[in-house]
């Protein structure tokens, strides 16, 4: 069973995190916007305090577990999905799977496309690494890229949380999600499924998934709306918090 946030009451809206962090990337989100929606943020397997699941990791995988969790949770309405990076990868998924279940969509710094061969390879030496030195490392190695230039220059303490959330994960759970994420299906198809009212949200300064990215999207989900961040990198709610609560609340606040 998943561990989650639950807060608030009103439209069900559910908060898919980022690997490989966990569902306190989202704290600041939650307080912002509890007062006015039902808040979901569950730990994916295998992170946070979500235990890994049996079997392998897949965004299949994850997207029927969110299902399971929301009826758990007893959540009978159509939910808004929010998904950043790993957590929009999923968010694909439960489209494919669970269209009636979403009346609205949000996408942070995530695109369709699978891994390349070149990704994929570099997914399974980050799994031989993180095995063998540990969450510490890796977090050092992989600040650079989850995090804008802005960011890493002028706000140590955001650098210093991002370490602290990866840190807290185990190496196992990691290991298992980079895997995951190797082995994920090209979700440029379901583009065209996507019925309801999308945000696609993206940082100027993202070095894992380029604006470009981003823009192709909106030329491929009709009626979506695209927001770039300046100044921001991979974790746009982490880098300009405030921005991102307002931008994606007014969004929110007319579906």
């Amino acid at each position: 069973m998943l561990a989650f946030t639950d807060q608030g009451t009103g439209q069900p809206i559910v908060l898919l995190h980022a690997f490989p962090l966990s569902r306190r990337m989202w704290e600041e989100t939650v307080a912002a916007w509890s007062s006015r929606f039902r808040i979901l943020a569950p730990d994916l397997p295998g992170f946070g305090d979500s235990p890994s699941f049996a079997a392998d990791f897949s965004m299949e995988s994850c997207a029927r577990e969110i299902s399971h969790f929301l009826q758990d949770r007893n959540v009978k309405e159509k939910i808004v999905l929010v998904g950043l990076s790993m957590g929009g990868y999923i968010a694909f998924e439960f489209i494919r799977q669970f269209p009636e279940k979403i009346s609205g969509l949000v996408l942070a710094a995530t695109h369709p496309l699978p891994d390349t061969e070149a990704a994929a390879k570099g997914r399974r030496e980050t799994v031989e690494f993180v095995l063998q030195e540990g969450s510490q490392a890796l977090s050092e190695r992989l600040l650079p890229k989850l995090l804008g230039a802005t960011t890493l220059a002028a706000k140590p303490e955001v650098t210093q949380r991002v370490r602290e959330l990866i840190v807290s994960n185990s190496p196992e759970g990691i290991a298992k999600a980079c895997l995951g994420l190797a082995s994920r299906r090209d979700s440029t198809p379901v583009l065209r499924m996507i019925q309801v009212p999308t945000l696609i949200v993206a940082g100027s300064e993202d070095v894992l998934i380029p604006e470009a990215r981003a823009v192709e999207m909106k030329q491929q989900v009709k009626g979506s709306e695209l927001e770039v961040f300046t100044a921001c990198g991979h974790l746009v709610n982490l880098e300009q918090p405030q921005v991102f609560q307002e931008r994606v609340l007014g969004f929110l606040e007319v579906l």
